[in-house]
This record gives C-alpha cells, sequence and structure tokens, in this order.
C-alpha cells in the first residue's frame, strides 16, 4: 500500500512539472491564435471597406461629391472601428491602368477628424460645407476620364490606399502591433448621361 501511495506521488510531481513546461507554450500559442485571428478580421474589415468606397468613386465618377462619398463609404465599411488612432490616412489617386502603380501627380490624402463637424475629414471635400469642397491633393473629381474611348479604353482608374494602425491586445506576440496598408482599384464607369 505505502509502495503504491508513493508512486502515485512521484506521477502527480512529475504531471506537475510536465505541466510547468507546457503550460507557458500552450497559453503563448492560444494568445498568438487570438492576436493573428484578430488582425486578420480588421484586414479584411479594411480591404472590404476599401473596396465599397472605391466602387462609390467610380460610380460618382466626376461629380465635386466623389471623394467625399468615398471617404463617407468607407467610414460605413469600417462600422465602430473608425478611430483616428486607427486610421491614419487615405489616399485617393489615379492608377496605371496596367501596373496599378498611383500616379505621383494625381494623389489626394485626407485624414480622419472625427472632432471637425460634419466632415469628419481634413481636408474636407464635401462641395455642401462652408467654404466649398477642399481636396487634398491635385486630382479633382472634375479631372478624371469618364469618358469611353472608340476602342473601349480612356477611363480612369481610380484607386484608394487606407493606411491604419493595428493595436495588439496582449503585446506577447512580437510583430503585431503595426501599420498596415490596404488597397482597392476600380475602373471608373462611363458617364453616359453627361452629368
Amino acid at each position: 500500500m505505502r509502495m503504491k501511495s508513493r508512486n502515485d506521488n512521484r506521477e502527480r510531481g512529475a504531471a506537475m512539472v510536465e505541466m510547468a513546461m507546457v503550460l507557458p507554450l500552450l497559453v503563448l500559442l492560444v494568445f498568438g491564435i487570438v492576436e493573428y485571428g484578430l488582425l486578420f478580421k480588421e484586414k479584411l474589415t479594411i480591404a472590404s471597406a476599401a473596396t465599397s468606397a472605391a466602387r462609390t468613386g467610380a460610380t460618382m465618377g466626376t461629380r465635386d461629391a466623389a471623394d467625399f462619398r468615398m471617404l463617407r463609404a468607407l467610414e460605413a465599411g469600417l462600422y465602430d472601428q473608425v478611430d483616428a488612432s486607427v486610421l491614419i490616412s487615405v489616399d485617393i489617386f489615379e492608377a496605371d491602368e496596367i501596373t496599378g502603380v498611383a500616379s505621383a501627380a494625381n494623389v489626394n490624402t485626407y485624414f480622419f477628424t472625427p472632432d471637425i463637424l460634419p466632415c469628419k475629414w481634413t481636408p474636407c471635400p464635401d462641395p455642401d460645407a462652408p467654404g466649398g469642397a477642399v481636396y487634398g491633393g491635385t486630382w479633382v473629381p472634375a479631372n478624371r476620364d469618364t469618358e469611353l474611348d472608340a476602342g473601349g479604353g480612356g477611363l480612369s482608374v481610380l484607386g484608394i490606399e487606407i493606411v491604419y494602425h493595428h493595436d495588439a491586445v496582449t503585446n506577447l506576440i512580437p510583430g503585431v502591433d503595426r501599420d498596415l496598408t490596404e488597397r482597392a482599384l476600380v475602373r471608373l464607369e462611363p458617364d453616359t448621361f453627361g452629368t
């Protein structure tokens, strides 16, 4: 009986030592899954919002409110994740139709500033704002090409690039707390009604 009791105590002690060795790795693995799962969820949400904003811009074409409507669509797509500490900048640009590279001359950059109402963006591209629309660069909507050429080309390729910051939840996994970029490209729709 005493022998069996002594063996049971030794086995319990060995199990506790094994658990003490494995538990930190198991906890680190669980936190890693949580951190990268949240990062992936945020990346998908922002990519979807960028695509929605680009589609909005494609349909708005050369209208004065095109950039403002794109930024509003972006806000709507981000739900409650819109925050000045997360959303660093948004570039609306003309992209090369083959490579998708942004034209250095045709880029509008905006910053999310929720305290500045009613626009919430600096500069404010809202044509209904006091003073009218102020674009964040040189690519004003009136300069966008929405005329379909005889060969089927001629339409501008509109791009939107969002730079955002992902905050780590636990700070246990290196490389999760960082700035990320999402981008969407879409060809402008032809303006068949002359608006």
